[in-house]
C-alpha cells in the first residue's frame, strides 16, 4: 500500500512555488521574442486557425495527417475563437510544464519517505534547461510529457492498489498522449508489458487487462488512422527515404551526448570538480545498488520498488524504441525526442535513493550484511553523501537555465511574437508578398504575411544558389533574408550573396534583413 501522507500542508506551497517558477522561467524566454518557433510549430498554430475558421483538420495546403490532433485542438479551444492560435501557445506551455512540476512533486511527496527528495524532484524539475527549453516552443512536447507522467503515475497505483478505476485513468492518459505524439505508442507499449509482468495476478487476467488497457488506450488513434488513409491514402504521410537513413553508432552517441548534458549542465566556480565527480559516482553506485534490489527480489517485488519498476521500465521501452525509430530519421540529435525520458529517470532516481538509503526509520538495509556499528552510520553517511550531491546539481541547473534566458533574450533564438516584430518581418507584415518565397526562415514569414502564398528554404550552401535560382519558375517569387535568426548557422552564406546574385533584384533593404524579387536573366 502507497506510504501515508507525511507532508505538511504547507509543504503544497512550496510545491506550488516551485511549479510557478518552472511556469515563469518558461515565460521568461518568450518575454521578448515570444513562443519559440520550430518548422512543426507552423504546422500545428495553421491547423488550429483553420479549425476556428471551419475548415478542419488542414495544414496550409494539405490536409493534415503527419502529427495527431490534441495539440491543434488544444490551442483552438483556449483561443476560443477570439485569441490567436500562435499568441496562446506561450501561456498554454507554460501552464502544462507548471502542472507537470506540481504533479510530481505530490506523487512524490506521497510516495517518498524523505519530503527532501519531494521538493529536490520539483526543483530538478522546474530548473530543468532541457524541459523549460521545450515547454517554450509552440510544440506538443509539454503537453506529451505531462500525459506521459499522468499515464504512468496511475499504472503504478493500479499495480499497487488493485483498483480498476486507476487502470481506466491510466488508459485515458495513454490514449490522449497518444493523439499527442505518435511517439505515444511507446507509452502503450510499455504499460502493455507491465501488465503482462505483474506479480500475482493469474495469467489470463494480466491478458484480459492489458488487452482491455490497449483497447481503450489504442481506439482513439485507431480511428484517427483510419481517417488519415481515408483522407490523404496514408497514415502517417510522407515518410522518410533511405538516403535519410543514420548509422546505430551515430544514434547510440547522439542520444548519449543528450543524456549526458543532463547531469554536467552546471559551471559552480566554487565547486571542486573532483568533488562533484566523486559524488556523482556515489549516487550511480546507489544506483546501480538499487538495480541489484531488484533483480534479487524478482520473484516477490515489494511495493515500495514498483515505482522503479514503472517509471524505469518506461525510460527502457521509450529509448530502445526512440533510437529505433532515429535510424530513419534525419533528426537523432535533437533533445526534444529524449526530453521524456527526463522524468521517468528523474523519478526512478528519487526511489532508488528513498528506499536503499534507508529515510524511513527501521527499513530493512540492503547492506544488512555489513557490522552492527557500520549498519547504523553507513546508511546516513550515504544519505548525506547522496543529499549534497542533489544540492549541487540542483543549484548547478540554474546556470544553464539562465544562460538560455539571456541568449534567447539577447539573439532572438527561440522566435518572435506580434508585439515585439524585427524590422524585416514589420516590413513583410505591412507589404504581403504572394506567390513563391524563400528564405532562410520561412516560419517567421509564415506567421507575419497576410498573402496566400508557398514558402521555401534557401539552400544550404552557396554553390547551390545559382543552380537553384536556374531551376525556379513562376512570375512572382521573393527572396527574404533574416540576419538574427537563428537559422543562419545553417547557411554558409549571408544577404550579400544574394544581393550579388544573377537574377534578385533588391526590394527592401531592412536593418536585420532584406527582401528581393526574382527577375529571370
Amino acid at each position: 500500500m502507497p506510504a501515508p501522507d507525511r507532508g505538511p500542508r504547507n509543504l503544497d506551497l512550496v510545491l506550488l512555488a516551485a511549479a510557478a517558477l518552472g511556469a515563469v522561467l518558461v515565460l521568461a524566454r518568450q518575454a521578448t521574442y515570444g513562443v519559440g518557433l520550430h518548422w512543426d510549430s507552423s504546422t500545428y498554430v495553421v491547423v488550429a486557425r483553420n479549425l476556428l475558421d471551419g475548415v478542419g483538420f488542414r495544414q496550409l495546403f494539405k490536409t493534415y495527417v503527419g502529427y495527431p490532433p490534441l495539440y491543434p485542438l488544444l490551442l483552438a479551444v483556449v483561443s476560443v475563437d477570439v485569441l490567436d492560435p500562435f499568441d496562446v501557445a506561450g501561456p498554454v506551455n507554460a501552464a502544462l510544464f507548471g502542472c507537470t512540476i506540481f504533479v510530481v512533486g505530490q506523487y512524490l511527496r506521497r510516495r517518498l519517505e524523505s519530503r527532501f527528495l519531494a521538493v529536490w524532484a520539483a526543483l530538478a524539475i522546474a530548473l530543468a534547461a532541457p524541459l523549460a527549453g521545450l515547454a517554450a516552443y509552440a510544440l506538443a512536447g509539454a503537453a506529451f510529457i505531462l500525459l506521459i507522467t499522468l499515464t504512468l503515475i496511475r499504472t503504478e497505483a493500479f499495480l499497487t492498489e488493485g483498483r480498476t478505476s486507476s487502470l481506466v485513468w491510466a488508459g485515458v492518459w495513454a490514449a490522449l498522449a497518444w493523439q499527442t505524439r505518435y511517439l505515444g505508442a511507446m507509452l502503450l507499449a510499455a504499460v502493455v508489458v507491465m501488465l503482462l509482468l505483474q506479480r500475482g495476478a493469474p495469467p489470463l487476467q494480466r491478458v484480459r487487462r492489458a488487452a482491455g488497457f490497449a483497447l481503450l488506450a489504442g481506439a482513439p488513434m485507431a480511428a484517427w488512422l483510419v481517417r488519415n488513409r481515408l483522407v490523404s491514402g496514408t497514415f502517417f504521410g510522407t515518410m522518410m527515404g533511405e538516403d535519410h537513413r543514420n548509422s546505430v553508432p551515430a544514434v547510440v552517441s547522439d542520444t548519449g551526448e543528450l543524456l549526458w548534458a543532463w547531469v554536467t549542465s552546471f559551471d559552480l566556480p566554487l565547486v571542486d570538480r573532483q568533488a562533484v565527480a566523486f559524488l556523482g559516482l556515489l549516487s550511480a553506485a546507489a544506483l546501480a545498488a538499487a538495480g541489484g534490489v531488484l533483480i534479487r527480489e524478482r520473484r516477490r517485488m515489494p511495493s515500495g520498488w514498483l515505482p522503479c519498476f514503472v517509471f524505469g521500465g518506461f525510460a527502457l521501452v521509450y529509448l530502445t524504441g526512440l533510437m529505433g525509430i532515429l535510424l530513419l530519421t534525419p533528426n537523432a540529435n535533437e533533445e526534444r525526442y529524449v526530453a521524456p525520458l527526463y522524468i521517468p529517470l528523474l523519478v526512478t532516481a528519487a526511489f532508488a535513493f528513498d528506499r536503499i538509503l534507508g529515510f524511513a526509520p527501521g527499513r530493512r538495509r540492503f547492506w544488512r550484511r555489513w557490522k552492527p556499528r557500520w549498519r547504523r552510520r553507513a546508511p546516513r553517511a550515504a544519505a548525506g553523501a547522496v543529499t549534497a550531491a542533489l544540492c549541487v546539481w540542483a543549484a548547478g541547473q540554474i546556470e544553464p537555465n539562465t544562460r538560455a534566458l539571456r541568449q534567447a533574450n539577447s539573439e532572438g533564438l527561440p522566435g518572435y511574437s506580434h508585439s515585439s516584430l524585427a524590422d524585416t518581418q514589420r516590413w513583410i507584415s505591412r507589404n504581403p508578398l504572394p506567390g513563391l518565397i524563400v528564405s532562410n526562415s520561412p516560419i517567421a514569414i509564415l506567421f507575419h504575411n497576410d498573402a496566400s502564398a508557398d514558402y521555401s528554404y534557401l539552400p544550404r550552401w552557396e554553390e547551390d544558389l545559382d543552380g537553384f535560382l536556374l531551376r525556379l519558375e513562376g512570375p512572382d517569387v521573393f527572396f527574404v533574408w533574416f540576419d538574427n535568426l537563428w537559422t543562419n548557422t545553417y547557411h554558409d552564406y549571408g544577404r550579400a550573396a544574394l544581393r550579388a546574385a544573377s537574377g534578385l533584384e533588391p526590394v527592401a533593404e531592412l536593418v536585420d534583413g532584406a527582401v528581393f524579387r526574382f527577375t529571370r536573366p
